[in-house]
């Protein structure tokens, strides 16, 4: 949950990309908070806010590269571990080499090398997200011999709130849904193919950056 454009979308982890029916898309709703405010809701996905600059998030990846994720759930999951951790390298490691990001604005974030960026970017402002997912919808593949379906796809949809610093250093907070595409591979694993915090939605443009 992926889960994520900071400049305006934004996007995010949410986490979180397209296929299937979504729950019903709400406008995004912005409203200064204080910058010790604590989500009251127990997060399925969780960042907190720091005080300290994320230096070296390009190079944490201490959570561990390899996956190996079984199923969409766990791979939600784990994205929010990663995201928590700040551990970029291993939030790259869950997603296919051209997986990309959806930006309020409809512009793509496509590829490891920019979603890289834009994850180092927007650890920036201290982000606080939690991804509350409501329905996975599994899809598609083919079929072996053996009789089992491999590469499905799976759309992951539920909603989101996010807290994080605007530019002007105030607390600043969010809430919308999000659908994310999940995609299985060859091995039996999954990765992220896209992760879309916008599904179809209409109202203004967020005022501050987020994910």
């Amino acid at each position: 949950m992926s889960r994520i454009k900071h400049t305006i979308p934004i996007a995010a982890v949410a986490v979180v990309l397209t296929v299937g029916s979504i729950v019903g898309p709400r406008f995004m709703q912005t409203e200064s908070v204080a910058a010790s405010a604590v989500a009251k809701t127990r997060p399925t996905t969780e960042v907190p806010p720091t005080n300290k600059a994320p230096a070296n998030v390009a190079s944490a990846g201490k959570v561990g590269m390899h996956a190996g994720v079984k199923t969409p759930a766990e791979l939600l999951r784990l994205l929010g571990e990663r995201i928590k951790a700040k551990d970029v390298n291993g939030i790259i490691a869950l997603h296919e080499r051209e997986a990309a990001i959806v930006n309020y604005d409809g512009s793509i974030i496509r590829g490891h090398k920019d979603i890289r960026a834009f994850y180092i970017e927007w650890f920036k402002s201290n982000p606080v997200l939690i991804v509350n997912p409501h329905q996975t919808v599994m899809a598609g593949g083919v079929r072996g011999l053996d009789g089992k379906v491999r590469s499905r796809t799976a759309a992951i949809m539920g909603d989101y709130s996010l807290e994080q610093n605007a530019a002007d250093g105030t607390r600043v907070s969010f809430t919308g849904n999000f659908c994310d595409t999940v995609q299985e591979q060859p091995d039996g694993t999954w990765l992220y193919v896209q992760d879309n915090p916008y599904p179809p939605h209409g109202g203004p443009a967020p005022t501050t950056t987020h994910h």
